[in-house]
């Protein structure tokens, strides 16, 4: 797979570990990668593309992928995971998710969040084919949420508000404590045509956008990465970015950003 970035190994954010033997393997740099050119892999049960596995500052372990799976189909099982967060962002389709033994129906754009020990499993139940992103996540931390409010939950596309701005508009979709951070927030941002979100900045988190539609110019360390719909940018804590919109018509992105305890 190609990466669309000209930033250096050294100043990249995210240090990949070998699973299970703990071995460091090479730093993932912060780079769009486009759905077009991700390689596909094809099973019976579905296509899935893998995007990047890693760890970052503040992870040791980070991993993108997404699945495709016919109608009537799930790709595996219901299932828990004892030391990882998921998060699951549906692209297009309809799934069912079965989270803890409850059911419900999440519509393109929907999200869902899974936290350790948590039973979820998800199922195409539309007439076409679905797609889906998995983004999962593991800090170091024990898993025990250190606030009690941390759950498991999903958000429906169908519920999200879209907030006017100057620039657009907004939908916040949670901003919440999970088992291993003091903080989840995500929201989607959406840009008329010729557009800036901000002048390039640095922060201290890693950062993930997702373009939903349009086209985007991103900024990255001083060198310009477009991105069209589908491609996941990784921003690694520390390095100047910045986004605009340099499509016809406007273009939304989801953003997501973690606080560690």
């Amino acid at each position: 797979m190609r990466k669309k970035t000209s930033v250096s190994i050294s100043l990249s954010s995210v240090l990949i570990l070998a699973c299970g033997a703990g071995a460091a393997e090479e730093r993932v740099a912060s780079a769009v990668y486009e759905w077009d050119e991700l390689e596909v892999a094809t099973s019976e049960a579905r296509e899935r593309r893998h995007i990047f596995k890693g760890s970052t500052d503040a992870f040791e372990y980070l991993q993108v992928h997404a699945s495709t799976v016919p109608p009537g189909t799930a790709a595996h099982g219901a299932h828990t995971h004892d030391d990882r967060e998921e998060l699951i962002i549906v692209r297009e389709g309809t799934l069912e998710l079965v989270l803890n033994g409850e059911s419900s129906i999440l519509p393109a754009g929907s999200v869902a969040l899974a936290l350790p020990g948590d039973s979820h499993g998800i199922r195409n139940v539309g007439e076409e084919r679905a797609t889906y992103y998995i983004i999962r996540w593991r800090t170091g931390e024990s898993g025990e949420a250190a606030d009690p409010s941390a759950s498991s939950r999903s958000v429906s596309w169908d519920d999200l508000e879209m907030r006017k701005t100057s620039k657009g508009g907004r939908r916040s979709i949670m901003r919440v404590p999970t088992s291993m951070l003091a903080e989840f927030e995500m929201h989607t941002t959406m840009l008329n045509e010729g557009m800036k979100s901000h002048d390039p900045h640095t922060h201290v988190e890693d950062e993930i956008i997702l373009v939903r539609y349009g086209q985007v110019e991103e900024m990255i360390d001083g060198r310009a990465h477009t991105a069209g719909p589908g491609a996941v940018i990784f921003l690694g804590a520390g390095i100047p970015h910045g986004i605009r919109n340099i499509g016809e018509g406007p273009c939304e992105y989801y953003a997501f950003k973690w606080k560690l305890r």
